[in-house]
């Protein structure tokens, strides 16, 4: 899709369970107006071997009325099938990295300059400033870390005659 574009505002690495994970980096860099990354590094205290050990919740919240509002955005995928998929540009975002399943205790995970884009996405969002967290689960009931990205969704004004 092509109708929106994302604004990066920031982005923060949160909630770390340090029973589940040894985060090691978890840092935003925004480098302009238009580049805001995320690297990661950390070690896994747990197996993940399937969809029903590891998951991924995305809830999506709109500012409204001065707070962030729990939005239309609410999901969960399995993090082994998250990691294969070819949606929401998760190839892109995952490019610098050597996350795959099986995850392994005690193996050293990164992901570099990581980001969304637009493209990938869903059409349609609400134009505005919103709020994506995507929780990192175990077992569906315990939560590894949380990341927080900040941003502007903008629809450009496009003039017919």
């Amino acid at each position: 899709q092509t109708l929106y574009k994302f604004v990066p505002e920031h982005c923060e690495v949160k909630n770390v369970n340090k029973s589940l994970v040894d985060m090691k980096v978890g840092k935003c860099y925004k480098l302009s107006r238009t580049e805001l990354y995320l690297n990661l590094s950390f070690y896994p205290l747990a197996d993940i071997r399937n969809d029903h050990m590891g998951q991924i919740l995305i809830t999506g919240y709109q500012f409204r009325s001065n707070e962030y509002r729990e939005g239309p955005i609410k999901f969960m995928m399995g993090l082994c099938s998250a990691a294969v998929s070819k949606d929401f540009d998760i190839p892109h975002m995952f490019s610098n990295s050597n996350m795959k399943c099986p995850i392994r205790k005690g193996v050293h995970y990164y992901a570099y300059k990581v980001y969304p884009n637009a493209t990938n996405m869903p059409p349609l969002i609400p134009e505005g400033r919103w709020k994506l967290q995507i929780d990192f689960m175990y077992l569906n009931r315990y939560t590894a870390f949380s990341i927080e990205w900040y941003m502007g969704i903008e629809y450009p004004i496009i003039f017919g005659f």
